[in-house]
This record gives C-alpha cells, structure tokens and sequence, in this order.
C-alpha cells in the first residue's frame, strides 16, 4: 500500500489547500442550506411571522456553527504547527484537547441556547408577531448544538 505523505511544506500547495479547505466549505455551505430548507417548506406552508421565525433562528444558527468552525481551525493550526515540528505526541495532545473543549462547549451551547432563547431573540430583534415562534425555533435547533459541535 503506497501512502503518499501530503504537507504544505514543499511543492506547489493549492492542491493540498484545496483538499484541506474543501470539506470545511462544504459543511458550512451544508448550515446555510439548512436555514435555506427550513425557510423554503415553512415559505409554502406558513404565514409571515413563521418565515420571520425561521429566518431569525436560523441566522442564529449560522452564527454559532461559524463560531465552532473559527474554533476548530484554531486546533487544527495548533496540531499543523506540532506536526510540522516532528511533534506528533503534542499534536495528539493538542487533537484530545480539542475534542474534550469540544464536548464541554457542545454542553454549554446547548444548554444556553435552550435556556436563553428568549434574551437571543430579543438580541436579534424579532417581531413582535413571530417572537414566541423564533424562541422556540432557536430551542429546537438549538437543543441540536451538541450534535452541530
């Protein structure tokens, strides 16, 4: 089995970029056809405060996995730099830490963001008419940050 070692050290690196950055893009690009989704079948069958709702609460949603994807390139850098310097125990070290914050961020976010939902639509400034409906459109998504994270 030829295993072909992949670095941006040498050599032309748009290729090894591109390998690399595609699959982030392609998951942040899956977060905003989610909103997109949602606000497409509730667009059909719902009235103007459920579109407000939806669109509202899935903005949020965007906002936090954006967030998670900045800090998960964080790691990512912090395990590149340790293998680059022949550390492979520290980057181990760096990759289970990154997943032990992780989970523990994953915890919180979807704690705070069921049980803070109401103060972050009030934040995001949501109608009046579609308030109730955007709290509990950001409970729902939210109670999946875990998952997201």
């Amino acid at each position: 089995m030829n295993h072909e070692r992949r670095d941006f050290t040498r050599g032309p690196i748009l290729q090894e970029l591109l390998r690399f950055a595609l699959p982030v893009l392609f998951a942040l690009f899956l977060q905003v056809m989610y909103g997109a989704v949602d606000l497409l079948d509730v667009g059909k069958f719902g009235t103007a405060s459920d579109i407000s709702a939806v669109s509202t609460g899935s903005q949020v949603m965007q906002v936090v996995t954006f967030a998670i994807t900045s800090l998960a390139m964080g790691i990512t850098i912090l395990a590149g730099q340790k293998l680059g310097e022949q550390k492979p125990e520290e980057a181990g070290d760096a990759v289970g830490s990154g997943i032990c914050l992780f989970a523990l961020i994953g915890v919180v976010m979807t704690a705070c963001m069921v049980i803070f939902a109401g103060p972050i639509a009030q934040m995001m400034k949501a109608p009046e008419e579609a308030y109730d409906l955007t709290v509990t459109y950001i409970r729902i998504c939210g109670g999946g940050s875990l998952f997201i994270v």
